[in-house]
C-alpha cells in the first residue's frame, strides 16, 4: 500500500514560525526535519556500552508523541525540538511517499554525491541503475524507502534496512538518510527520519541503529534530536578519502520494552 503525506506551508514562512511549527508537529502525523545524512558525534570519554536512560522506562513512541509536553523521542519527552535558527523555510509543499522506480535516478544522484565526494558514508562504489534497482527490490514489507518531494523533485530520501541477516536480529533495523546538498538546513532530514521511525514501529521493529562516521556532525545532531543515543564508537574502522574514520553507533528503542 502506497503511503503519501503532504505538508503545506504558507508563503513567506519565517524562521520563528517554522521553529514553532516544528515543536507543535512532534505530536502530529507530520514532522519537521534537519537535513543531512545521519549523525556522528563521539561521546566524551569514548564509547558507552548501552543507551542511557533517566527515570522509569519510557512509553512507546506513539505515547511519547502524544505527550502533553510536546516533547521529543526516546527518553526526551520533556525536551522540545530545538529551533532551527539557521534553517531556510521549506518549500510550499513537501510530500513524503514510498520510493518508485522512476525515483531511482534522482536517488542515485544524491547518494553518489556522498559516495564520491564526502565521508558522510563509508560507501565507496557509486550506485548505477542495476545496483539501485536491486537495492530497492531488497526493501520489501517492513523495510521502507521514503522520499521527500518538493515541486515534483526528490530532494531527500531515507531507508530502513535489516541490521543483520540472522533471524534473531529480524526486529532490528539500520537507518540511512540523505539530503540533496543544496537543500540542507531546511528540516528535510528530520522529516524523512521521523517518517521512517513511524513506519518502523508500525512494522513491529523494536530497535533502530545508525552507524555514522564521527566527522558527520550534522547526522549525529539529527539522530540525537530524534532521540537516538550513542552506544559505542568503532575506532578507525573505515578508510576513505585518504584517512581513517571512527564510526559512531547510535540507537533508538522504538518501544519502552526490553523483552521480546
Amino acid at each position: 500500500m502506497v503511503s503519501i503525506r503532504t505538508i503545506d506551508f504558507s508563503d513567506g514562512l519565517g524562521r520563528g514560525t517554522m521553529a514553532a511549527w516544528t515543536r507543535t508537529c512532534t505530536s502530529s502525523s507530520s514532522w519537521p526535519a534537519s537535513g543531512s545524512t545521519g549523525p556522528a558525534r563521539r561521546p566524551p570519554g569514548g564509547a558507552r556500552s548501552r543507551p542511557r536512560r533517566r527515570g522509569p522506562a519510557p512509553a512507546s513512541r506513539s505515547a511519547r508523541r502524544s505527550s502533553p509536553s510536546g516533547g521529543g523521542f526516546a527518553g526526551r519527552v520533556d525536551a522540545p525540538c530545538p529551533p532551527m535558527a539557521s534553517a531556510a523555510p521549506l518549500a510550499r509543499a513537501v510530500t513524503l511517499r514510498d520510493a518508485r522506480p522512476a525515483d531511482l535516478d534522482r536517488i542515485g544522484e544524491i547518494w553518489n554525491h556522498e559516495i564520491l565526494r564526502t565521508d558522510a558514508t563509508t560507501d565507496t562504489a557509486p550506485r548505477d541503475a542495476p545496483a539501485l534497482a536491486a537495492w530497492r527490490a531488497r526493501h520489501g514489507a517492513g523495510w521502507p524507502i521514503v522520499v521527500a518531494c518538493a515541486g515534483g523533485d526528490v530532494v531527500a530520501f531515507g531507508a530502513l534496512s535489516p541490521y543483520r541477516p540472522a533471524p534473531a536480529f529480524a526486529r532490528t533495523a539500520e537507518d540511512s538518510v540523505y539530503v540533496e546538498p543544496g537543500r540542507r538546513g531546511e528540516g528535510l532530514g528530520r522529516l524523512v527520519l521521523d517518517e521512517l521511525l513511524r513506519r518502523g514501529e508500525a512494522a513491529g521493529h523494536h530497535s533502530v541503529l545508525a552507524r555514522i562516521t564521527a566527522r558527520n556532525t550534522a547526522s549525529l545532531r539529527l539522530h540525537e534530536r530524534a532521540g537516538f543515543r550513542t552506544v559505542g564508537v568503532e575506532r578507525e574502522v573505515a578508510f576513505k578519502l585518504g584517512r581513517w574514520h571512527d564510526v559512531t553507533v547510535m540507537q533508538l528503542l522504538l518501544g519502552g520494552r526490553s523483552d521480546g
